[in-house]
């Protein structure tokens, strides 16, 4: 009995810690979980555009209503774009970034990835028709200079 409450407890504290409200949490901390984990996925679905050129940009947008959005779909909720810059004098990409990874700020979860060449993934769970893991998006740079 004793050990079915432990692991219960240690699941709710790991739930718990895993959906966290990511504007609950102070600055220092909340960025480096954010950096952290779009780190942990660009490395996962992009590993050749992980960069660590320059600190990477981290910003806090809210979805609005607009006129291509009329369900309203995740209106007024917030998510964080975590941006990664690459070296524009050693190499060339269809981006002004290497890497962009959205990182939804209720939640903690990840929701989309988009990648220097323009290719990325959506990966939130319920708006993907496939529940396979998607292979890496291999590094490809621009041709056009």
């Amino acid at each position: 009995m004793q050990r079915i409450l432990s692991i219960l407890l240690f699941l709710t504290i790991y739930i718990t810690l895993c959906a966290q409200n990511l504007d609950n949490l102070p600055t220092e901390k909340r960025d480096s979980l954010l950096k952290a984990k779009s780190k942990e996925i660009i490395l996962r679905y992009g590993p050749g555009y992980y960069r660590e050129y320059k600190a990477p940009t981290i910003e806090r947008i809210v979805v609005p209503p607009s006129e291509t959005n009329p369900e309203g779909t995740n209106v007024g909720r917030a998510f964080y774009t975590i941006i990664y810059w690459y070296d524009k004098t050693k190499e060339r990409l269809e981006e002004d970034f290497a890497a962009k990874v959205k990182i939804w700020a209720d939640t903690g979860e990840p929701a989309s990835v988009l990648f220097g060449c323009n290719y990325g993934y959506i990966l939130d769970r319920k708006k993907t028709r496939d529940p396979k893991e998607q292979p890496p998006i291999p590094y490809v740079q621009s041709n056009w200079y």
